[in-house]
């Protein structure tokens, strides 16, 4: 290499044209990995929002019902109610919702205030539980209006004579109550 090539490749160098500009490769996937990343994680950070009412509710509450008042269904009487159903809340206001699995109908729901916990006689069976937590108390109609987070138990509970059953609604890390998110709003109660 003689002098005018040194020259010329100073010149080149001062210029950019030996520093190839960076170039980023893009995957088409990319944008919708993100994405979904964000929605992992933003959505329950929204139902836990929604939950705890830091969302705005205009609308006219009512008073929640006491602490283990319930709903029960047309048929069931108490002397049949042998079994006990615990639930224990965090800091929202819960309903408890048994259902027959065979027909899906409504057997008794359980009325929990935020911090608090109640045992109340149900009758002996396996059901399907839907949880309805939120804020503000709108009635049997409406639930808890915009703050209204619904989901079902996975697994069935059974209650027996001589046995009963509880959930605590604590969330938790690793915790033992299994629950499917319904999109849906819960049934109206009559």
């Amino acid at each position: 290499m003689g002098l005018a090539d040194r020259d010329y490749m100073r010149a080149r160098r001062r210029r950019g044209q030996l520093t190839p500009e960076p170039r980023v490769v893009v995957h088409p996937m990319q944008k919708w990995i993100m994405l979904l990343s964000a929605v992992t994680f933003l959505y329950p950070a929204y139902r836990e929002a929604k939950r705890s009412g830091w969302l705005s509710d205009a609308g006219p509450s009512l008073l929640f019902p006491a602490t283990g008042s319930v709903t029960v269904a047309r048929g069931i009487e108490r002397k049949d109610a042998t079994s006990k159903l615990r639930v224990s809340t965090a800091d929202a206001n819960a309903v408890v919702q048994l259902f027959e699995r065979a027909s899906d109908r409504h057997v008794i729901s359980v009325y929990v205030r935020r911090e608090d916990h109640a045992e109340v006689p149900v009758p002996p069976g396996t059901y399907r539980m839907g949880i309805i937590e939120g804020d503000k108390w709108h009635g049997r109609g409406r639930f808890f209006g915009p703050s209204t987070t619904y989901e079902t138990v996975v697994k069935p509970m059974t209650f027996t004579a001589t046995t009963s059953n509880g959930i605590d609604l604590h969330r938790r890390p690793g915790g033992k109550l299994h629950t499917r998110v319904n999109l849906t709003d819960p049934p109206a109660l009559d």
